[in-house]
């Protein structure tokens, strides 16, 4: 029970990036429920860059030690 509540926490965390080239520049962490609003306002803050949208992966960032 406790590993499918933990699925549907990482499933409802979202990246929010702005990139300049091939490097993020801004990376925010969001729920799925806001992601759309910090998405539109970061394209308007950094207008011509891109704004991307990703699942965040938790399993990558916990090997590395950022989540503990």
């Amino acid at each position: 029970m406790n590993e499918a509540t933990e699925t549907e926490a990482a499933d409802s965390i979202v990246r929010v990036r702005v990139w300049f080239g091939r490097f993020p520049i801004v990376d925010y962490t969001t729920c799925n429920s806001s992601a759309h609003t910090q998405a539109l306002g970061l394209d308007r803050r950094f207008a011509g860059l891109p704004v991307t949208v990703e699942p965040y992966d938790v399993i990558a960032i916990g090997i590395a030690g950022a989540i503990r």
